[in-house]
């Protein structure tokens, strides 16, 4: 089951960390949105209809690459520092064009505020179906751990992993939550991409990340940490893992022991 799963998911990893080849600058019309910088976010509006576009983001050592959404926002997730934000067109096998490049300087971004955002891999608003899901079953929690324990029972009680996805999926596949939400399941990237909308729709700061469960080392996988303001830390949330648990009536805790993930990266 998880073989699959990983395989599917290591084609993503390659797609968001392998330098695409062959780079060339060129003259552009992609405008980069900045006003929501204090929240740690950027948004980038380019529209080409005859090309697809990546926007990589660079922090020192670390870059990441996303496909481009026109609209979209993009983490800058590594805290205060310079960023590169790039945008690149592809316009043949691999080769791709620079439309757009500048650097951004971030400062005093509150470590939680990126983690509350709607972002291009986990793209949500208040009439995305699981965000109303999740309104619905938190309107009577009294705190914000009873509001993860809601969304974390309603997703390990009613979604099912999907093997038959990930014979489909390509890489640089970016979840839909309102598909998803329609068919109660998908791949960990799915469940993994709607519990960080349903939490960060409530208030609750929660990271999407990518990596590898020591038991399944050779696994590419997706789960979840959220920050708990009553503990002042955060703890690791796997709604896939459990969620084949909880359906088949095994015992599981919600939050997981953190030596028992290895991160890759943060979003």
């Amino acid at each position: 089951m998880f073989r699959k799963l990983g395989t599917l998911l290591l084609i993503a990893a390659l797609f968001l960390t392998t330098a695409p080849k062959d780079i060339h600058a060129d003259a552009g019309q992609p405008i980069l949105d900045k006003s929501s910088l204090s929240s740690g976010i950027i948004k980038v509006h380019y529209a080409d209809s005859d090309h697809k576009a990546l926007v990589r983001v660079t922090k020192g050592d670390v870059q990441v690459d996303y496909s481009l959404v026109n609209g979209a926002s993009y983490p800058l997730q590594w805290g205060d520092g310079s960023y590169n934000v790039l945008v690149a067109k592809l316009i043949s096998d691999n080769k791709y064009q620079v439309v757009l490049q500048e650097n951004i300087d971030v400062k005093k971004v509150n470590e939680q505020a990126v983690f509350l955002q709607s972002i291009s891999i986990a793209n949500w608003n208040e009439t995305t179906k699981a965000v109303v899901e999740a309104k619905k079953l938190t309107a009577a929690a009294a705190t914000d751990e009873d509001k993860v324990k809601a969304i974390y029972t309603f997703l390990t009680k009613n979604y099912k992993y999907m093997e038959s996805k990930t014979q489909t999926v390509e890489a640089g596949y970016i979840p839909d939550l309102d598909e998803i939400y329609d068919e109660s399941g998908g791949i960990c990237f799915d469940y993994a991409a709607t519990f960080a909308a349903m939490a960060r729709s409530v208030g609750i700061p929660t990271r999407l990340v990518m990596g590898y469960e020591v038991h399944a080392p050779d696994m590419y996988h997706a789960w979840n940490q959220v920050f708990l303001k009553d503990l002042n830390e955060w703890g690791i949330i796997d709604t896939t893992y459990d969620a084949s648990r909880v359906q088949n009536g095994q015992p599981t805790t919600m939050i997981k022991n953190s030596a028992d993930y290895v991160v890759t990266c943060i979003y």
